[in-house]
């Protein structure tokens, strides 16, 4: 009798040792794994199985980007559609489009997925207490000459090559660009607007960026333009916005 309790007792004290050393008193099963806890090394925190990053991973700002300067070797009937990059359309004084060039646009003057962009981006910053108002978006490559030709007379040519877009280089073509202003502020006075302050800082979060920044015309052939706002997409206007508060899409490209 006394042996047994012996035996009984000496059995629950080394279970007891090995639970408190961290070890299963149950063996491990033919076959089986051992226990992540029983070879995790001292003083580690977390999961065992923490993935490891590979070296070769790309930030998503540089995943979406080509690799190299993309080519546009379009010519023809094929002007009757963009350049396009990534998805991204691109269209300027080096990546013309033809009068055939005619998109799909609905709400606010927008394509589809732009103009529900827009709605979104609207609402949230009129939840802030904040009002923009649209000044032109789509116009069709007639349109833009006929503002072209406009503005030659009224404004002489300084002003229209640095302003306006000749017919066929112009963003409002794709219906993926919307010119705003707000009670603050429009025209080159817009930046002094609260509502611009609040685009500079959320835009990308619904798909915007500023398409020609101060002091890059060389890059984008066109001057400063606070007011012009282009819809590339959320997770290409991050990927642009994470790269700097003034870089271009030529940039973002590689196309300058």
């Amino acid at each position: 009798m006394l042996v047994g309790v012996v035996r009984r007792w000496a059995i629950s004290a080394l279970a007891t040792g090995l639970l408190a050393a961290g070890c299963s008193a149950v063996p491990p099963q033919p076959g089986s794994a051992p226990s992540v806890a029983a070879v995790r090394p001292s003083g580690q925190t977390g999961s065992a199985a923490s993935p490891v990053s590979s070296p070769s991973a790309q930030a998503p700002s540089e995943s979406l980007r080509p690799s190299t300067k993309p080519v546009d070797d379009r010519s023809g009937k094929q002007l009757g559609h963009p350049f396009t990059v990534n998805g991204m359309v691109v269209v300027s004084a080096k990546h013309k489009v033809s009068a055939a060039y005619r998109p799909s646009v609905g709400a606010y003057g927008l394509t589809p997925a732009a103009g529900k962009a827009f709605a979104g981006l609207k609402r949230a910053i009129e939840k802030a207490g904040l009002r923009l108002y649209v000044v032109s978006s789509y116009r069709s490559h007639a349109a833009q000459q006929a503002l072209y030709a406009s503005k030659l007379a009224s404004m002489g040519r300084a002003y229209t090559q640095k302003y306006v877009a000749v017919p066929g280089t112009s963003e409002h073509q794709t219906g993926l660009a919307v010119d705003l202003r707000s009670p603050g502020g429009r025209g080159t006075s817009f930046d002094n607007s609260r509502e611009w302050r609040w685009l500079r800082a959320h835009a990308q979060n619904y798909g915007f960026v500023l398409r020609y920044p101060d002091g890059l015309t060389k890059v984008t052939g066109i001057g400063f333009e606070p007011w012009h706002w282009r819809y590339v997409g959320v997770e290409q206007a991050k990927a642009i916005r994470a790269l700097g508060a003034n870089m271009t899409i030529e940039q973002y490209l590689r196309l300058a």
